[in-house]
């Protein structure tokens, strides 16, 4: 089915929110994957994976532990990669950009294929990103390729430096979304749905309780 990089954005960031992401961080999810699908990679399914190999793990536990370093780990052994991307960007502001960075066992790294973006631009210099799945550069323009961008567990470099010998990705208004993996993620989104109460269906639209046809 074909969906409008809008729609993909809000399913993305409600199916962040019901996995137990805070607003904030959902927001950013429904950012990252809106992206992807723009340049035609599935950061949809990549999130739904994401979503369901990790559901149930505190995200305390996935977060990077100290960002000052150059290697960045996770407590519980796998980085998520919506933390991870997020405290790269946070860094940039002040001096990611001026080292490089190693993460170990990032899960599902093409969801911080944007971060790096963001990153980059923040910090006014050329980055690239690489992992077993592909390698992209972002500076005056985003070069890039991924032989497997569904690789649900990669070390990911993230460095300074253009790639100009990368091919420039297309871009796209709306993406095709296959039956499975968007239903996994309104699964994951109809959490954030309130449960239905008798004082919901007296006060909700419709007929309530009555039935006057």
């Amino acid at each position: 089915m074909s969906w409008s990089l809008s729609e993909i954005e809000g399913l993305a960031r409600k199916a962040a929110r019901g996995a137990g992401f805070s607003w904030g961080m959902a927001e950013e999810a429904g950012k990252a994957v809106r992206w992807l699908a723009g340049i035609g990679l599935p950061g949809p399914e990549a999130l739904a994976d994401f979503l369901e190999a990790h559901d149930g793990t505190p995200h305390a536990q996935m977060r990077p532990q100290d960002t000052q370093v150059n290697t960045w780990t996770a407590a519980c052994g796998v980085v998520c990669p919506i933390s991870a991307g997020a405290a790269l960007c946070d860094l940039a502001q002040s001096d990611a950009p001026s080292r490089d960075i190693h993460i170990r066992n990032c899960a599902q790294p093409l969801l911080m294929l944007p971060f790096v973006r963001a990153a980059a631009e923040d910090g006014a210099q050329s980055e690239r990103m690489i992992w077993q799945g592909g390698e992209f550069a972002f500076a005056a323009e985003i070069r890039g390729a991924a032989s497997a961008p569904m690789a649900a567990l990669s070390d990911v470099d993230v460095k300074q430096g253009r790639a100009d010998h990368l091919p420039l990705p297309g871009c796209q208004m709306r993406y095709d979304l296959a039956a499975g993996p968007a239903e996994r993620l309104a699964v994951m989104a109809a959490r954030t749905y309130a449960p239905d109460t008798e004082q919901s269906r007296i006060s909700g639209a419709g007929a309530g309780t009555s039935d006057n046809d």
